[in-house]
């Protein structure tokens, strides 16, 4: 069947599930088909972690969710894929692969973030519910890494449940069902394919009414096959990024490796894939016109924010720090942008002071700066800073201030965006095209 037929089955979700939700699914699913099923570990704080297989392939698919706990498209995906599959054998036998699902790899993030999970999302509902740890607590940044002069061995629990299962199965193909926050759709991969693949995808993706991502790359050492879609990265391009910028690693760096280059270790032939399917978007991701800004002064924009958002950082983070667990995962994160708060936006004003930064950008560059600033930057960590501030109890006055900071925040987005949320199916079906396009030119 052709990936449109196959898409065309998805149905039309209303929310996400819950950890809850997901839990029952796993025993629910495997049982109705028939499938393997079992527990391969536990998370940090204790919860368990399922894998279901199907299929007797001679190669082996591994495909899981919540790579990133505020990214619950993926076990959408991974749950139709077990109905497919189950309601179809002959596909799964002609896959030619023995699948691996694991609907999260992050239960206890998972957790955090289900405030959103329900109902009608608006950003209000989204930032106060939202949870993404720092680096050094992401189960994708956190495989050991030895380059140069650098070495990371602090795996999480996750991320050795993850070790484990990629050193038995050694997975020929690897799918992290990732989703961005806002703007338009990009790709990764370990492999290029023919020109078939992206047109493809690309037609599918306008059929869908998603649009690519064709403004600022998620960081600016993404080496493009053809934009939006880039070759995938890990962390010797943080390393060189860093020194590059005249920094020095063994400081600034503070994550291992990510699950792409640890199964290439393991699998050198092994083809991984990540399709990042927003959430949020706005129509005008897709104008490429120039705009009356330099990339520069777009990116100054960002910067002046930074500064600004970092100062407040430094006055209420202390006080939220002293009240909180060591081992609460916002104590992690708290600590992290402390640090970063401290170090300032020295690094981002030379990046800017580069020539690159010299030429007009354009109208979608420019949303993209705006976004970065108040979405993914004053957004997220204004709304978990809010969390864990009235976790331990902070003074209403600091409260108050950094309420007022966000509704300042959403309004801008309010201003300058036209946004809207795309249904469910539609980011589900992306996902799976890019599966199914992906096995189309493996074969």
């Amino acid at each position: 069947m052709e990936t449109m037929g196959i898409l065309d089955k998805v149905k039309d979700y209303k929310s996400f599930y819950t950890l809850k939700e997901l839990d029952e699914r796993v025993i629910g699913q495997s049982n109705k088909y028939g499938f393997e099923f079992k527990e391969v570990g536990h998370s940090e704080q204790g919860r368990g972690i399922y894998m279901i297989s199907a299929g007797k392939g001679r190669r082996n698919a591994f495909v899981w969710g919540f790579p990133h706990p505020n990214e619950p498209i993926g076990a959408m995906s991974i749950d139709f894929l077990i109905d497919y599959f189950g309601r179809n054998k002959g596909a799964l036998r002609d896959s030619g692969y023995k699948w691996n699902f694991i609907y999260t790899a992050d239960p206890d993030g998972t957790k955090l973030n289900e405030g959103w999970f329900k109902g009608k999302l608006s950003l209000r509902k989204y930032f106060d519910n939202f949870f993404r740890p720092s680096a050094d607590c992401q189960l994708d940044w956190t495989f050991p890494v030895k380059y140069k002069d650098f070495e990371w061995n602090k795996p999480m629990k996750e991320t050795k449940v993850l070790m484990k299962i990629i050193d038995e199965i050694k997975p020929d193909l690897m799918y992290p069902l990732h989703n961005s926050g806002f703007g338009g759709a990009y790709f990764f991969s370990t492999r290029e394919f023919n020109s078939e693949y992206y047109e493809n995808i690309t037609y599918i993706c306008n059929k869908l009414g998603i649009p690519l991502h064709m403004g600022e790359p998620e960081e600016d050492f993404m080496r493009a096959i053809k934009k939006p879609f880039y070759f995938d990265i890990g962390f010797k391009d943080y390393y060189e990024e860093q020194i590059k910028g005249g920094n020095n690693p063994k400081e600034n760096l503070e994550h291992g490796e990510n699950s792409t280059n640890y199964l290439l270790g393991v699998n050198p032939s092994a083809v991984i894939i990540k399709a990042e399917i927003p959430a949020f978007f706005d129509k005008r991701v897709l104008n490429m016109e120039p705009s009356d800004l330099t990339r520069r002064e777009a990116w100054g924009i960002y910067v002046k924010g930074m500064d600004d958002l970092y100062r407040f950082y430094e006055k209420v983070i202390p006080k939220i720090l002293s009240k909180l667990e060591k081992n609460d995962p916002f104590s992690h994160l708290f600590r992290l942008y402390q640090k970063n708060a401290k170090k300032g936006i020295g690094f981002l004003e030379r990046l800017i002071a580069t020539p690159e930064f010299e030429r007009k950008a354009t109208n979608s560059e420019v949303l993209d700066c705006n976004i970065a600033l108040n979405f993914y930057r004053q957004g997220w960590g204004l709304g978990q800073l809010r969390r864990a501030g009235l976790k331990v109890r902070l003074e209403d006055n600091l409260i108050k201030e950094i309420d007022q900071k966000l509704e300042e925040a959403i309004e801008d987005i309010e201003e300058k965006t036209n946004w809207s949320v795309f249904p469910i199916k539609k980011m589900v079906q992306l996902q799976l095209a890019v599966l199914f396009e992906t096995m189309k030119q493996l074969k």
